[in-house]
């Protein structure tokens, strides 16, 4: 018992004060969250079959009239293998025309260099002449 301390009730009791230790966690928690970088796995390498092959479309769907705005703003009807210069102004008229044989979608071609004006101008004019539905596919320029 001899090694025992005795307090005194004059003896006052020390208290480590850890708040600023608390303050000092907290500000390093934030500076670590703040800094980490998140990296973004990519998911699993999926094995996918190699696509169909396309096939030519049948004779009956080679006959469909087709639009080609050129780089130079030229407009061309393509009806089979006939290709006429029909120019903007001439959009309406061959779209009615056809579109009164039979309904069916108009396929506009689009040379990579050319204005998207023109391409809006044949496309609407094609929704007004009565064409159900107008799709558009970028061609490398035929000269």
């Amino acid at each position: 018992m001899r090694n025992r301390k005795h307090f005194n009730e004059n003896d006052e009791m020390t208290d480590i004060n850890i708040s600023p230790l608390i303050d000092m966690v907290f500000i390093l928690l934030i500076f670590f969250i703040v800094t980490t970088v998140f990296v973004e796995e990519e998911g699993m390498a999926t094995n996918t079959p190699d696509p169909a092959p396309v096939e030519d479309p049948p004779d009956d769907e080679k006959e469909k009239l087709t639009l080609l705005i050129k780089s130079n703003g030229e407009v061309f009807s393509k009806f089979g293998a006939v290709q006429k210069n029909i120019g903007l102004g001439g959009v309406r008229a061959i779209i009615q025309q056809e579109m009164q044989q039979e309904v069916y979608p108009i396929l506009i071609n689009v040379e990579k260099e050319s204005h998207v004006s023109t391409y809006v101008t044949v496309h609407d004019t094609c929704i007004l002449a009565g064409a159900e539905g107008v799709t558009m596919k970028v061609v490398q320029g035929q000269e």
